[in-house]
């Protein structure tokens, strides 16, 4: 029985009954402040006003805008907090131990020295952010679209020197990939434009051809008394053969034959011509040392690279007169193209986010598949000037 009487002293009281405590009882001696619930006395030292509360309230909003500074700004405030934190211990330690008199010569060496170790520190921890600001600048200019800059590698600091030649190992690796799945879309856009202009020429042209001859033989047979009727075969004949011509001419602008039968400078000389009786400018092209051929990949894309300018010239440029001059060395082909139109500013035409300098980009990208390099010279009202120069050798070339 005792001992079922001392389990029912220590069982746990039923469920949804209170049990007595003596946080909840009140105190022998009478006292209630004795007794205070835990919560009641964190809330009674933590009340509005306190003195922790108001330096939070001061010291929060000064650490949330050191947090948005820059590294190189962050330590300079910490370094000058902690020498004005030293130079003010200093100063109080020389007031209550030796009880100098002379106080302004004392402020006077107090904030001279701190202005001095400021300065020092500043100066000091600006030599060592310096490479770091050399590969901020670099990594700038590339997202500006400078793909050819690298970050800069110094030896003073192995640690950034590692970090920059890691930044140019990436960088020369994503621009190689970049470069050879640009020559794949062109290489297979090539394509493309040659099947679609073998079919035009072969199975198209031929379908319209066997049609005029049709409507030609119909014509002929029609009696001279249905004046009407061969009327209306005269103007379908008219009708097949300007379409038949601009089938011709469509299949020339997608891959002239004349390229790969003759090479490059029959080519040109031929798509100049055409051009300027289209458009009415006088096209004067200036072709020296290319009778013998080129790689057909090169000729390729200067080819389409002058067809683009060309282009361009017709479009946009309202010009007179547009002059092609290329040339063959021994070891590049050089090549300008200039006009007297109306000119532009082609930094604003290739930085323009409405596409506006697509065929510009276009022909960058061709010449630089090929390890050449090129350059617009413009200005509105003095003409534009194109030069490009591509190596006869493969050198960094892709295609």
């Amino acid at each position: 029985m005792e001992s079922g009487s001392s389990r029912e002293a220590f069982a746990p009281p039923p469920f949804g009954k209170k049990n007595p405590d003596i946080r909840t009882s009140p105190p022998e001696n009478g006292n209630a402040d004795v007794a205070k619930p835990p919560e009641q006395a964190r809330s009674s030292s933590a009340r509005p006003g306190a003195w922790d509360s108001c330096i939070c309230d001061y010291v929060n909003p000064v650490v949330a805008r050191v947090k948005r500074r820059s590294l190189f700004q962050k330590i300079i405030i910490a370094n000058t907090a902690l020498i004005v934190l030293i130079a003010v211990g200093i100063f109080y330690l020389h007031l209550k131990f030796y009880q100098s008199s002379n106080w302004e010569r004392v402020i006077i060496f107090v904030f001279g020295g701190i202005a001095i170790s400021v300065l020092i520190n500043y100066l000091l921890v600006r030599l060592a952010f310096h490479p770091l600001d050399d590969v901020s600048e670099a990594i700038g200019a590339i997202r500006a679209g400078h793909r050819g800059i690298r970050v800069p590698e110094t030896p003073e600091d192995p640690q950034i020197e590692n970090l920059s030649r890691s930044l140019n190992q990436m960088l020369d690796t994503m621009e190689s990939t970049r470069k050879r799945a640009a020559a794949s879309v062109i290489k297979a856009q090539e394509e493309e434009r040659r099947r679609i202009a073998r079919e035009l020429h072969d199975e198209t042209s031929q379908a319209l051809t066997s049609l005029i001859i049709g409507i030609k033989m119909a014509e002929e047979t029609t009696p001279n008394k249905m004046a009407d009727l061969h009327e209306r075969l005269k103007n379908i004949n008219e009708l097949a053969h300007q379409t038949l011509n601009e089938v011709h001419n469509m299949a020339i602008r997608l891959r002239p034959s004349i390229l790969d039968d003759l090479g490059l400078a029959a080519a040109l000389r031929s798509y100049g011509k055409e051009l300027s009786g289209n458009s009415g400018i006088q096209i004067n092209m200036q072709l020296i040392a290319l009778a013998e051929r080129l790689p057909p990949e090169l000729e390729t894309v200067l080819y389409r690279v002058v067809q683009e300018a060309l282009t361009n010239v017709v479009r946009h440029s309202g010009a007179g007169v547009c002059r092609v001059r290329m040339r063959r060395a021994d070891e590049y082909v050089q090549c300008l193209i200039e006009d007297d139109g109306k000119g532009f500013y082609p930094g604003e035409v290739l930085a323009s986010a409405q596409g506006h300098g697509l065929g510009l980009h276009g022909m960058r990208e061709r010449i630089e598949l090929v390890g050449g390099s090129l350059e617009f010279e413009s200005e509105p009202g003095k003409g534009t000037s194109i030069f490009l120069k591509v190596p006869l050798s493969s050198g960094e070339a892709i295609w």
